[in-house]
């Protein structure tokens, strides 16, 4: 719930000029990813917590406390990027590769998977890669040329052309995540149609077994390159 409530909480915040807002959608940003380690009771994370408000606070009476919203819709995607693209470097194993074969070869899995659903995810974590670095990118141009409180304005710059700030938070916060959606199930039903004989019954399935599989993944991605 709170990674849905942050895209509009913050979209709001910036089209209605909420200070209040503001301060919440980057409060949600900046907890988000302290939330297992706070359910974990751990201490550095509690107390981390009053330097963050404190600071949260500092900036919703900032001149400029739009522009960290401006940040995570560049970073986000871009560390997506990074994650999809990097295991496309040689001697790497392309991320949805390996999900393939973890899944395929663990439990109620089909075997060994076929030379073209290898070739296919190969191609599709390049896809997703492209896709991302695309996002990002359009992402950070919108944020650039914001009116009034963009990047380039706030830093004392003129940009050759401008956009409403509100049609930034629109693809921001809201657009880009429906497309990334819209990507996923269109090719879900693309490969489902393609591969009908699938180590997944339907698409909760396809998720559990890929919560299943994440912390394997994650250790491959995290294992040092050679």
């Amino acid at each position: 719930m709170l990674v849905l409530a942050y895209p509009l909480v913050a979209h709001f915040g910036v089209i209605l000029n909420d200070v209040t807002l503001i301060a919440i959608a980057l409060g949600l940003l900046i907890v988000l990813p302290m939330v297992p380690a706070l359910g974990r009771r751990n201490v550095a994370a509690w107390l981390a917590l009053p330097p963050v408000v404190a600071g949260l606070w500092w900036l919703s009476r900032s001149t400029h406390a739009t522009l960290p919203l401006y940040i995570a819709p560049v970073l986000v995607p871009g560390f997506m990027a990074g994650v999809f693209g990097s295991t496309l470097l040689a001697g790497q194993v392309p991320l949805i590769e390996q999900l393939v074969r973890v899944m395929e070869s663990g439990p109620g899995g089909i075997g060994e998977p076929e030379p073209d659903v290898l070739e296919y995810a190969r191609k599709l974590t390049a896809t997703w890669t492209f896709f991302f670095v695309s996002l990002s990118a359009t992402n950070l141009v919108l944020g650039l040329l914001a009116a009034p409180g963009g990047m380039l304005l706030a830093a004392g710059l003129t940009p050759p052309v401008t956009v409403p700030e509100e049609w930034w938070s629109l693809f921001a916060n809201l657009i880009g995540y429906l497309l990334v959606a819209a990507f996923f199930l269109i090719e879900y039903a693309y490969r489902s149609h393609r591969f009908p004989r699938q180590p997944y019954r339907n698409m909760l399935d396809f998720f559990l077994k890929v919560f299943a599989a994440m912390p394997r993944l994650v250790s491959n991605v995290a294992a040092p390159r050679h």
